[in-house]
């Protein structure tokens, strides 16, 4: 055993041998050298997220609106980035995009042409409507295309009845 391995041993060292986290309780592995379980450390990350936001002020900025409208998420990332006072780690926890993928992007060794990643990026931005449009937005927030008068999807009516009515 090496030093190094010796003494995080035991530092880690409690009586018993049993180790818990520090918010469930549950046993933590003897690999695990945080005072939380995985889970409660991804639960800890998530709400972090949230002190953080994009500022209005930075959605306002013609730069902003171009390379949007561009769609050159790299440079729009690193604009508000920038607008915005963020960090990078700052932006993954926001998008849930990984820091190195936004630093490839923002360099221009990656490109962000998955749809699914895109509605990442601006959902977790928060980026105005009216800004985006309804195509790149999540799903749960456009009206569904085909409602009938009284805002509810018609099913099960054949081309026939249709015809008739």
């Amino acid at each position: 055993m090496s030093v190094m391995t010796l003494r995080t041993a035991e530092a880690l060292a409690v009586p018993g041998g049993v180790r818990r986290c520090e918010r469930c309780g549950c046993r933590l592995s003897r690999y695990n050298s945080a005072r939380h379980c995985s889970a409660c450390s991804r639960r800890e990350w998530g709400e972090s997220a949230r002190l953080f936001s994009v500022p209005q002020h930075v959605w306002e900025s013609e730069e902003v609106q171009r390379f949007l409208m561009e769609r050159d998420f790299g440079t729009l990332c690193l604009l508000i980035r920038r607008l915005g006072s963020l960090r990078q780690e700052d932006m993954a926890r926001l998008t849930g995009l990984s820091q190195p993928f936004l630093s490839m992007l923002e360099a221009g060794v990656r490109k962000l042409t998955n749809i699914d990643k895109i509605v990442r990026l601006l959902d977790g931005l928060e980026v105005p409507l009216q800004l985006t449009g309804p195509m790149l937005r999540a799903s749960g927030e456009t009206p569904p295309r085909c409602a009938g008068p009284d805002g509810l999807l018609v099913r099960g009516e054949s081309s026939q009845s249709n015809r008739a009515k």
